[in-house]
C-alpha cells in the first residue's frame, strides 16, 4: 500500500494506491475520487470496534461520525483520492509499532496497514482551553496514517522542552507529555500579548504543527462577511 502527497504547496492532495488484502480508512467524506472496482463501506468504527461509542467519541474530537473503509476484489489494485476540507499540505506518519502517533481534532485523514488501530482518549478539562478539543486520535499499529493541516506543516524533534501555541497542533508522538498553561509569566501578561494559551510539551519525540491557525482564522474573517439573509 502506498500513500503518495500530490502537488505542491497549499493545495495538496493525496492518492492511495493498493491491492487485494489490503483495505484503508478514511474520514468520511475525505475522498475526492476512485477507481472503479474500489469497494467502499462506511461505518462507525474500522474493522469493526467500539461500535456507535466510538463515533460519538470521534464527534468530540472534531472528527466525523463515520469512517469510510476501501478494498478491492481478488487480483485486482485501486486508487483512491484524499483531500482535507482546509487548504493546506499533507503528512504521512510512520506507524512501526512501536510508537502511538496521537492527532489533534480534524487532522487525521486516513491510515491503512496491519491491525491500525484508532482510538479517541480524553485529554482532561484543562484541554477544553488549548483550542484542540477534549479528545484526541490515537493510531497505533504498523502502517502509514495520513494528517491534514492549513497552512505549512512542519516536523518539529524535541529533547527537553517545547512550547507549542495552542491552535498549530496536528499530531505528536505518544513519548511526549504536555500541559496546557499561560504563554507568559502572568495572566495578564499572556492575554495582551495576543498569545493565551500554550502547550508545553516534555520528553523525547516528534510534533507536527501547522503554520496556520483555522479558528484565528475563522475569527479574523467572520466579521467581514456580509450577513445571512
Amino acid at each position: 500500500m502506498k500513500f503518495n502527497i500530490l502537488e505542491t504547496g497549499a493545495f495538496q492532495s493525496a492518492l492511495v494506491e493498493f491491492e487485494h488484502g489490503e483495505e484503508f480508512f478514511s474520514e468520511s467524506g475525505a475522498m475526492v475520487r476512485a477507481s472503479g472496482n474500489v469497494d467502499l463501506d462506511v461505518s462507525t468504527r474500522s474493522r469493526g470496534k467500539s461500535g456507535i461509542m466510538g463515533g460519538i467519541k470521534r464527534l468530540f474530537s472534531g472528527e466525523s461520525f463515520f469512517l469510510s473503509t476501501y478494498k478491492v476484489g481478488p487480483g485486482e489494485t485501486g486508487e483512491v483520492g484524499l483531500a482535507p476540507v482546509l487548504p493546506g499540505e499533507m503528512k504521512t506518519l510512520n506507524l512501526d509499532g512501536s510508537t502511538t502517533w496521537v492527532c489533534s481534532g480534524g487532522s487525521f485523514i486516513a491510515a491503512g496497514g496491519e491491525d491500525v488501530d484508532l482510538e479517541s482518549r480524553f485529554q482532561g478539562f484543562g484541554s477544553v482551553f488549548s483550542g484542540e478539543g477534549m479528545f484526541f486520535l490515537e493510531v497505533a499499529g504498523v502502517g502509514t496514517a495520513l494528517v491534514g493541516g492549513f497552512g505549512a506543516l512542519h516536523e518539529l524533534e524535541v529533547d527537553g522542552e517545547l512550547t507549542l501555541d495552542t491552535g498549530h497542533l496536528i499530531a505528536y508522538e505518544k513519548t511526549l507529555d504536555y500541559k496546557v498553561t499561560k504563554a507568559a509569566s502572568s495572566w495578564t501578561q499572556s492575554f495582551l500579548s495576543g498569545e493565551g494559551f500554550v502547550m508545553k510539551f516534555e520528553g523525547q519525540g516528534k510534533i507536527i504543527a501547522q503554520t496556520h491557525d483555522a479558528t484565528m482564522f475563522g475569527a479574523t474573517l467572520g466579521p467581514l462577511l456580509p450577513e445571512r439573509n
